[in-house]
């Protein structure tokens, strides 16, 4: 089974919650959550430039909720509380802003077919004109959104908190077909991002299963399952597929917590290879490794056609440190005391670190060739670049 996602990788290349403590921080008393590690001194391997920064006044005081910043063309589109605003993507410059009234912003921000995409948490999607910032249409959903996918042949994905799908019309709003997998009683805060793969849309939900639907008609199509609860409590039986999906050619890698990360085969959701890591954050992977942070807050890279582990970085543990973002040679995450960390791929030594948002980071940076934005839970958006 190992050969098979590892041939469609290389064949595709060739051709062209995060950690315990966020979780248990509801469900059990403070004095059981990990402790963040304390910061290493370290010799710099690489000079990171901040190129701008700003303020967008999009807030997000829930450090469940996952609202990413979305890079449309030259212009970068955030969201959070009740305002989502536009910015130049080259000087920082602030493009438009748009009030979302009498609701706080939940789930986004995606975009496509001219529009951006939102959700509220009083259940509310939302489009906006990409450009203007004007309101194009809002429907309601009837459950808190959680997740919205990229649009494509004018259909576009939200994940709401029961558990549903829903395939809207990016023309009229028209719901045009719903899929449900109910997960258990007990879940993890938040939901990931539907992914968009051709003619599909794959989702995760809290029952520990990726799901890939046809984008067109909703028809389930393969599914498969990365965790089954076997625990002794109502924690440890948590196995929600919460975190950043990747997939590169036909091969598809996910991660659940208390479960698997897994390489999948997009043709039939074969699952290929899997690992027993524990994870919410989810992956990102190229040609020469796949990369994730578990649930004590290690960064791991893993070798992509069998899930092997190539090296273990735990300077971050208990830090809660975001999916890592590849750019270059370097991966960047964010944690939630405010740092932002760039890595070494090859090697998992640390060779940058910056502070940037106070309030801490709970979603990946977006990378854009050598730049990377990274918007923090108090609305500090900044670019940088790596010298």
């Amino acid at each position: 089974m190992k050969s098979v996602v590892g041939f469609l990788l290389a064949s595709s290349l060739l051709a062209g919650c995060s950690s315990v403590q966020e979780v248990t921080s509801t469900v059990l008393p403070a004095s059981e959550a990990r402790q963040p590690q304390k910061l290493q001194d370290f010799a710099p391997q690489a000079k990171v430039r901040t190129l701008w920064q700003v303020e967008t006044g999009s807030s997000n005081s829930d450090v469940h909720v996952r609202i990413h910043p979305y890079l449309n063309g030259n212009t970068l589109i955030v969201a959070g509380g009740q305002s989502v605003s536009a910015w130049d993507k080259t000087n920082g410059k602030r493009l438009w802003q748009t009030p979302i009234n009498q609701a706080t912003i939940s789930g986004g921000v995606s975009g496509g077919d001219s529009q951006v995409y939102l959700g509220t948490s009083n259940g509310n999607a939302i489009a906006l004109d990409a450009n203007t910032g004007q309101e194009r249409w809002r429907t309601a959903l009837n459950s808190e959104v959680l997740g919205i996918s990229t649009a494509q042949t004018g259909k576009v994905v939200f994940r709401t908190s029961d558990g549903r799908l829903h395939g809207i019309s990016t023309a009229n709003s028209a719901t045009l077909w719903q899929q449900a997998r109910p997960g258990k009683s007990l879940s993890l805060r938040g939901a990931g991002v539907p992914l968009v793969v051709g003619s599909m849309v794959i989702a995760g939900f809290d029952s520990g299963v990726v799901t890939a639907f046809d984008l067109q008609s909703g028809t389930a199509l393969w599914e498969a399952t990365l965790a089954i609860p076997n625990g002794a409590d109502d924690l440890s039986r948590m196995i929600d597929v919460d975190g950043k999906l990747k997939a590169i050619g036909e091969a598809l890698f996910a991660s659940s917590y208390n479960g698997q990360i897994a390489g999948i085969n997009m043709r039939n959701g074969n699952i290929a290879w899997s690992a027993p890591y524990s994870s919410n954050t989810g992956v990102d992977a190229d040609a020469n490794g796949l990369y994730t942070t578990n649930a004590t807050g290690d960064v791991w890279r893993l070798e992509p056609r069998t899930g092997n582990p190539l090296w273990k970085m735990d300077d971050l543990e208990g830090r809660q440190p975001t999916v890592p973002s590849i750019v270059g040679d370097y991966l960047l995450v964010g944690d939630q005391q405010g740092y932002l960390h760039w890595i070494n791929a090859r090697s998992g030594q640390l060779a940058a670190r910056v502070r940037g948002d106070s309030a801490g980071y709970v979603v990946p940076a977006l990378t854009d060739g050598n730049v990377s934005y990274s918007l923090g839970r108090d609305g500090l958006l900044s670019a940088f670049v790596v010298e």
